[in-house]
């Protein structure tokens, strides 16, 4: 499947405002999804995980944006957003296949970015949940300041991040 395709499919009004859903239109209208095609503004794929039993979250100390964030990254060229999530997955939790296959992601939001470290301006972030309880991460330190399973409130002291505010409210309700 095409990576605009795989976006397209995932797209559904229910899972954001209708501005962000808008944006997502006229942003796969301009058929540029990845960071290849248009090193500005393109889509990423993030995650969320989440220890159901611990009712905790696991997030990042970013090396690149300097914030608490969960994990996630760029879309590049030709991939799905099955194959970008599983990369990132991978390159950042060290956990290969995650996904067997696409789930519906749990929110669509817009991030604008304001570090002159990458060319990045925007971001078009579908959000997926991963639900584990860690035990076969194996995180590459090269990415991360830190990392830390939290609870909600915990993590909702340290997180500054709009989207990621967004996202661990979204969760917060399950």
């Amino acid at each position: 499947m095409k990576t605009i395709e795989s976006i397209i499919n995932v797209i559904n009004p229910s899972l954001c405002d209708a501005a962000t859903y808008q944006a997502y239109q006229q942003k796969l209208a301009a058929g540029l999804p990845t960071r290849d095609e248009d090193p500005a503004n393109h889509f990423c794929a993030y995650f969320l995980p989440y220890n159901p039993s611990t009712k905790k979250v696991f997030i990042v100390h970013h090396k690149k944006s300097g914030l608490w964030i969960s994990p996630g990254g760029h879309i590049d060229a030709g991939e799905t957003i099955l194959g970008a999530l599983n990369r990132e997955i991978n390159e950042e939790l060290g956990v290969k296949d995650f996904f067997k296959e696409l789930v519906m992601p749990f929110l669509l939001t817009i991030t604008p970015i304001e570090n002159e470290v990458q060319p990045c301006k925007t971001h078009y972030d579908v959000w997926y949940l991963v639900s584990t309880d860690g035990a076969d991460f194996n995180i590459d330190p090269r990415e991360f300041l830190d990392t830390k399973w939290l609870t909600f409130a915990e993590a909702e002291e340290i997180v500054t991040d709009p989207a990621n505010l967004q996202a661990l409210a979204k969760i917060k309700k399950l």
